[in-house]
């Protein structure tokens, strides 16, 4: 009988034994993995002040390009008047290829238009907008603007401020004078010019439509 009770005890001991080294070898396979864990997340904290300012200069280059794209040319040898007869002058009309430079006066009436071309409708000069600007069919104004195609050039200039933006013509057609929809500014904030003269008779209207370029 005492044989068999110590026989007993002694496989409970061999058992413990063996639930304490399971025990231990559990406890350094989990030491070990939360180890692995923390050391590779650790990399990566690590890792992304690096990833965050490569793309962070990303689109500070770009915003670069395009403030340099955007702006605008300064003119510094033309002379533009402030005023003719009773008009403010607003700017200059510049066709080169039909031989056009004509003063803008701020208001498209009888009296004006027999001076120069005029602003008809729209922002300031160059400004965000469509900007109209009316003239008569006449041989010193714009008798020679149905010559004009589309994807050629000309520019206006800003009197105040003395700088000049370049626009490239993409529509040109002839209208009733009741139709007013060239003078639409539904543009999408873009900087426009319509060129608006009558055609020979003056029963229509030809329209010259100029985006910036």
């Amino acid at each position: 009988m005492m044989v068999y009770a110590r026989a007993k005890r002694g496989k409970k001991k061999k058992t413990n034994k063996k639930k304490v080294i399971i025990c231990i070898s559990l406890l350094v396979i989990l030491v070990a993995i939360i180890y692995i864990v923390v050391s590779n997340r650790l990399w990566e904290i690590g890792n992304i002040p690096q990833q965050e300012e490569t793309i962070a200069d990303i689109p500070q280059d770009n915003t670069e390009e395009v403030i340099v794209e955007k702006k605008t040319d300064e003119i510094s040898d033309v002379d533009i008047p402030d005023k003719m007869g009773n008009y403010e002058v607003l700017g200059q009309l510049v066709i080169e290829k039909i031989d056009v430079t004509k003063n803008i006066l701020n208001i498209s009436e009888n009296s004006s238009l027999k001076l120069s071309v005029a602003k008809l409708y729209g922002p300031n000069v160059n400004e965000s907008g469509n900007f109209c600007i009316s003239g008569h069919n006449w041989n010193n104004m714009l008798k020679r603007l149905s010559e004009m195609q589309v994807g050629d050039n000309f520019y206006v200039i800003n009197r105040e401020t003395k700088t000049k933006v370049n626009y490239k013509i993409y529509n040109m057609y002839t209208c009733v004078p009741e139709d007013l929809s060239c003078l639409d500014q539904n543009n999408d904030g873009k900087r426009e010019v319509t060129l608006i003269t009558c055609n020979p008779g003056g029963l229509t209207r030809l329209i010259c439509k100029a985006h910036e370029i």
